[in-house]
């Protein structure tokens, strides 16, 4: 089985494939304080209170934000897993063309989003893909209905937004990220979370709008698809996503194993 690790800001999620299949899943803190045995022993953990053993796994990848914390997590994985942990790069292969200016520099979260959006959704209907993913930051990723990777969007994620709201201001206090009553907002805590859940739907509408005029302007519509923490939370309140995969960047970190290791892969 094939062990993926996407190492974000704020948490690691790993997920286990038997094949192309998620079996299951784990979230992790994104700790830099943490060491490489105690992130072992956590994996040992989560892997027996699912029923399996370090054995069942045969290779390992993973997609990083977090340069810290590569070497611990690759450590952590070679002494208590057994295997090598692959680091997923912007210059292996992916999508059949990346149009950005240093994919070396692209960041891998992004790219196997684009990878598994295309591939997952976009491919198969002969579409455009665009992917929201909202993460610490909010991130769209655009590829043709070609394969091509395009480039996207960076703006502030949800939380950060929110956070730096309440940072930055003496009488705004941290409120519970959800759907408040009403657009209109009777006391602080509902206008906040008015804004904060409406305000980025209507960000990630707006520019899928804009986006979409650039990707595809006489061709077909692409196909919008999100993921990420709070992803179905806006996404009911979105005019464009059309779907939500919250395993899609796990998918992606499958796939590009598979089209750069796929002897490997074959035998996970």
């Amino acid at each position: 089985m094939l062990l993926a690790v996407d190492i974000g800001n704020t948490n690691i999620t790993a997920g286990l494939f038997l094949e192309d299949e998620l079996i299951c899943m784990w979230r992790m803190a994104s700790n830099r304080a943490e060491t490489w045995d105690e992130y072992g022993l956590q994996l040992i953990q989560l892997l027996e209170r699912d029923g399996h053993t370090p054995a069942d796994i045969t290779c390992a990848a993973m997609a990083s934000v977090v340069p810290p914390l590569n070497p611990v997590l690759s450590r952590a994985v070679q002494q208590y897993l057994k295997v090598q942990l692959k680091e997923l790069t912007g210059d292996l292969r992916s999508l059949p063309a990346v149009r950005y200016d240093n994919p070396a520099a692209l960041g891998t979260d992004r790219l196997v989003n684009a990878l598994a959006g295309w591939e997952i959704y976009g491919r198969p209907q002969g579409r455009p893909v665009i992917v929201v993913d909202f993460g610490t930051a909010t991130k769209l990723e655009c590829v043709s209905a070609e394969g091509e990777y395009l480039g996207g969007v960076i703006a502030p994620g949800i939380r950060t937004a929110a956070e730096a709201l309440t940072r930055r201001t003496a009488l705004l206090q941290r409120v519970e990220i959800q759907r408040p009553k009403s657009v209109i907002g009777r006391n602080i805590a509902a206008s906040m979370q008015s804004g904060i859940l409406y305000g980025f739907a209507g960000l990630a509408d707006g520019l899928v709008r804009r986006l979409t005029q650039e990707i595809a302007p006489d061709g077909p519509d692409p196909v919008v698809v999100a993921t990420g923490g709070l992803a179905s939370m806006v996404a009911v309140e979105s005019r464009t996503i059309q779907m939500v995969d919250p395993h899609l960047t796990l998918q992606g970190i499958r796939l590009m194993y598979e089209l750069n290791w796929p002897d490997a892969a074959a035998e996970a």
